[in-house]
């Protein structure tokens, strides 16, 4: 008699459990898994799906391939996958975009949670965009820090992220670059903000920088000084602060923004601008400058970070660069022999 009941026991908890399978959606595809008529007239779901498969092969790919001056042919491909999905109509509202972001940005988390070793040491974070963090044994600092105000990186992890900060800079006043609810954290969390005169410009919390010339200043913080030289640019008639820091232990690093003004009218004062500045050993500067070779020697930086390639938020399909054409002018087009970075949303690289 117990061995019945205990049999149907079994057989209900079977039947519970593939009950609940069938009930719960799949998602990397619709219940049934097997037709593409499963997907008819629902084109959108269907390119979700994709983009879940296409994603969690970047995810492992990028992991096994980090980020190195030299590009193999498995972490090309990845960015290729990237560039497919990042230039569908929609990708912003693409769920399994948020989620690869997500993943993306706890992988960042769990390595800020870890102690930087070396005296020395610099590494560098891509974020979202332009969103950069450099890292030494000290301490940290953000460029650009932006997740869409909740929209792509969830304001838990944007609150946590400004958690392991020390200063944050922005460049311009664009929304693919500035982040009303990182600047709340930040200003909770007590850490400060440097801008442009336009960026935020009714917050007596934010130190507004803006100068007819090059200025340097510095920055006392608990964990350590900093030197800062901030450069008036442009990006068209917007005023774009072009930042180079130099971090407590000798690193200097910079970030050029969306540097760019139509008649070359900056390029006339930056010309040989390192000669006014300190040697910068890691330079974040835009895949899509104008002048790249130019801009290149005038800063005359030990190593380019490249930014800004598929930012999904604001911009359409024709104006999200991608990685494929970020690699093939860096390959085919550009001259300089500084070499080059390129990274995808949530890594980081030690120089």
């Amino acid at each position: 008699m117990k061995t019945g009941k205990v049999l149907v026991l079994s057989v209900l908890v079977i039947i519970s459990i593939n009950l609940s399978a069938q009930e719960t959606p799949s998602r990397h595809a619709v219940p049934g898994q097997r037709y593409l008529k499963e997907y008819w007239n629902q084109s959108e779901l269907y390119l979700q799906h994709q983009a879940y498969q296409m994603l969690d092969l970047v995810d492992k790919a990028l992991v096994a391939n980090p980020p190195a001056k030299e590009i193999n042919s498995e972490r090309r491909m990845a960015m290729l996958l990237l560039d497919a999905v990042t230039h569908e109509p929609a990708p912003i509202d693409n769920p399994a975009v948020k989620e690869y972001l997500v993943t993306r940005m706890n992988r960042v988390m769990e390595d800020l949670d870890k102690p930087l070793k070396g005296r020395k040491s610099l590494r560098i974070y891509k974020l979202y965009n332009c969103g950069m963090l450099f890292r030494t044994k000290d301490l940290t600092v953000a460029v650009d820090l932006n997740g869409r105000e909740g929209k792509l990186i969830p304001d838990e992890i944007m609150r946590k992220i400004v958690g392991h900060i020390d200063i944050l800079f922005y460049t311009h006043n664009h929304s693919d670059h500035i982040d009303a609810h990182a600047r709340d954290f930040c200003h909770k969390a007590g850490v400060p903000i440097y801008a442009t005169d336009e960026i935020f410009k009714n917050d007596l919390m934010v130190n507004h920088i803006r100068k007819d010339d090059l200025y340097t200043f510095a920055v006392d913080l608990p964990k350590g000084s900093l030197t800062v030289n901030v450069l008036p640019g442009h990006q068209d008639d917007v005023q774009n602060d072009i930042w180079i820091v130099t971090l407590p232990n000798g690193k200097v690093v910079g970030a050029t923004g969306d540097q760019w003004r139509d008649e070359r009218k900056d390029l006339e004062w930056l010309k040989d601008i390192h000669k006014r500045l300190p040697r910068i050993d890691a330079l974040a500067m835009d895949c899509w400058i104008h002048d790249y070779d130019e801009h290149v020697a005038d800063f005359n930086p030990r190593l380019i970070i490249s930014q800004h390639e598929n930012e999904i938020g604001a911009h359409g399909i024709d104006h999200r660069e991608s990685y494929w054409m970020t690699m093939f002018k860096q390959e085919k087009v550009h001259q300089s022999q500084v070499p080059y970075v390129l990274m995808t949303w949530g890594e980081w690289y030690d120089y």
